[in-house]
């Protein structure tokens, strides 16, 4: 039988105090603002951020320590375990999977890459679902077919209030922010499976109003006749 250790990273916002309670291993991202790098949830708490956030300063996000990620997996490689079942921020925005499947190959264990094509509540659930199924015993190749339909029918709906954290991290030009800001348009934004875990064009619309509206009409449209979670997560809105 497997001994299976599921890992995450603080993308997933699972604290270490409830991955410890859980028996999920949590790597923190790194936070850097200007020069400073800090460990996510470590160095630097979201509230934090926020404030740096609020005051301008605009931060810039990467995988774990590479010695960290090592650490760990030579650590569980040591307390008998034979296979890592990874589910870090989708490889669509970060090279964490990639990184955790090179260092597993080079220490000689099993890597198994639950790629949730998101990041948040998402990330977190899957993490949490695939802890149960190995307290339940069950085979890596049995979780990955319990979770891969699920992730297959998630989707991550995002409304942007503030043009400027985009303007300011190159996602959208100056003009185009400018431009939008006057006409009041609201870009409604999604991450999924078929958007490869990469941060994509939903719709746009005009006032905010319209925007938590057409997000609220394509969740009920989503979920229609059909039982699913809906998590709310917001930036401090």
């Amino acid at each position: 039988m497997e001994k299976i250790a599921v890992v995450t990273d603080t993308g997933s916002n699972m604290s270490f105090e409830e991955g410890a309670r859980l028996g999920i291993h949590v790597l923190p991202l790194q936070i850097t603002f200007g020069q400073t790098a800090y460990q996510d949830l470590e160095e630097i708490t979201t509230e934090q951020i926020y404030q740096r956030l609020k005051n301008k300063e605009l931060p810039k996000t990467s995988m774990p320590v590479y010695s960290r990620i090592e650490t760990l997996f030579k650590k569980l490689q040591a307390d008998g375990y034979d296979t890592i079942l990874g589910v870090p921020l989708t490889s669509g925005l970060s090279t964490t999977a990639a990184t955790m499947q090179s260092i597993a190959q080079e220490i000689g264990i099993s890597f198994i890459l639950l790629d949730c094509f998101s990041t948040c509540q998402i990330q977190k659930y899957v993490a949490i679902q695939a802890k149960k199924l190995v307290d339940e015993h069950k085979s890596s190749k049995e979780i990955l077919e319990c979770l891969q339909p699920k992730i297959q029918n998630a989707n991550s709906i995002i409304l942007v209030k503030d043009l400027e954290h985009l303007k300011r991290g190159g996602r959208l030009t100056p003009m185009a922010a400018k431009l939008a800001s006057l006409l009041k348009i609201f870009p409604i934004l999604q991450i999924n499976q078929q958007t490869n875990g990469k941060i994509d064009v939903f719709d746009k619309v005009r006032t905010e109003k319209k925007a938590a509206a057409l997000a609220v009409d394509t969740v009920s449209e989503k979920l229609a006749g059909k039982e699913g979670y809906v998590y709310v997560i917001h930036s401090d809105c």
